[in-house]
């Protein structure tokens, strides 16, 4: 058995030559690839945090200004979302209440858009 071992390894030699640069070249190429991929998530983390965040603040904008008898709450509600970076999608008024969905852009590409909805109105005390 050790005769064919050698007579194989003769046959063989050379041929791993370079193996070890596609190897490095494969390790580069799988770690910018995780790299991009946690990059990618963490983006779509933060977008999602941003749009949540001016979901409410174009609620809360939608329902003081229902409150004080304002014409047009929606429009506060659109100037809210716009000082977030976000953009208004829908805006629902009913009495004092606002319902509210914003859309914020992101960098993921199967992804461009995350959109969170919010409510604000006033709390009746018992």
């Amino acid at each position: 058995m050790s005769g064919l071992k050698r007579k194989l390894r003769r046959v063989f030699r050379g041929y791993d030559e370079g193996s070890g640069t596609i190897n490095g070249v494969m390790l580069i190429a799988v770690t910018a690839i995780l790299i991009s991929a946690v990059a990618l998530g963490g983006n779509l983390l933060v977008c999602i945090s941003e749009a949540r965040s001016a979901a409410d603040q174009a609620a809360i904008a939608g329902a003081q200004s229902a409150r004080d008898g304002d014409f047009d709450p929606c429009l506060k509600s659109r100037i809210a979302s716009s000082a977030n970076k976000a953009s208004l999608i829908t805006c629902k008024v009913d009495e004092e209440d606002v319902t509210v969905k914003v859309a914020v852009k992101t960098a993921v590409p199967f992804t461009p858009l995350v959109s969170r909805m919010a409510r604000a109105g006033p709390v009746e005390c018992d």
